[in-house]
């Protein structure tokens, strides 16, 4: 694409080359998402929130903020999840099957979630299209330390239903770039797992089978448009230059 890119931190942030001046570009916070639409994805309660109003397939779930609401809920379920609200990457998510696995927890700081089993399936999402779908198979789900393999799927073997239902959340929650995982039980009955901002790109590039994708591609295509268009005018966003 003639950028010349580099990284300046092993991940995250790196530079690419447009108009000859070198432009900055941060993956864990990309300028394709608004700072508010960005604040309703991160937080897992107002996504559900939101989900529930607009009637998508939610995974039922609660504010753990009380002893007596978390013991009502497990009751009501028999096996939850606990997730920190504004956790990512299966950092600190528990399986619970007992109100004693919670002694020491900060509830008002995770939202719990009925557990269902079943398999993770992701499609991602660029400026209102669908540009690639893989299922991550775990083998046990949430367990700790899980092996992955990352299965990426054929574009004609996509689920229609899913790919609305995909670009509807992105568009419900102002995200122009966004990944939307799913929780496809043994019936076929899917719900929405996470709305993911800044979601990994390396398993579309380099599945354990399946299409490889070149989505970084058309990512970059799409972050670089209004940079290339600040350098035609003269000025630029982030050039060190000018510290």
């Amino acid at each position: 694409m003639g950028l010349h890119p580099a990284w300046i931190v092993p991940n995250g942030l790196f530079v690419v080359s447009i108009g000859g001046r070198e432009q900055y570009i941060n993956l864990a916070r990309s300028h394709l998402n608004s700072d508010v639409s960005v604040s309703l994805a991160k937080d897992k309660y107002l996504t559900r929130l939101i989900l529930r109003r607009q009637g998508m397939p939610n995974i039922p779930f609660v504010r753990g903020s009380t002893v007596d609401a978390a013991h009502a809920f497990l009751a009501a379920h028999g096996t939850i999840i606990a997730k920190p609200v504004t956790g990512s990457g299966s950092q600190d998510v528990h399986i619970i099957t007992d109100l004693a696995q919670l002694q020491g927890f900060v509830l008002s700081n995770y939202i719990l979630e009925k557990y269902i089993a079943g398999k993770e399936v992701r499609y991602l999402v660029l400026n209102s299209t669908v540009i690639g779908v893989y299922e991550s198979k775990y083998g046990v789900s949430v367990a700790a330390g899980r092996p992955l393999r990352c299965v990426s799927y054929p574009e004609d073997t996509w689920d229609a239903q899913l790919v609305d239902d995909s670009l509807r959340i992105a568009s419900m929650l102002g995200l122009r770039f966004a990944a939307i995982d799913y929780l496809v039980d043994s019936a076929g009955q899917y719900y929405v797992l996470e709305v993911n901002t800044t979601p990994d790109l390396k398993w579309f590039h380099d599945p354990s089978s399946g299409p490889r994708v070149d989505v970084a591609q058309l990512l970059l295509e799409a972050m670089c448009a209004p940079l290339r268009k600040v350098s035609n005018q003269g000025y630029q966003l982030g050039d060190l230059s000018h510290a």
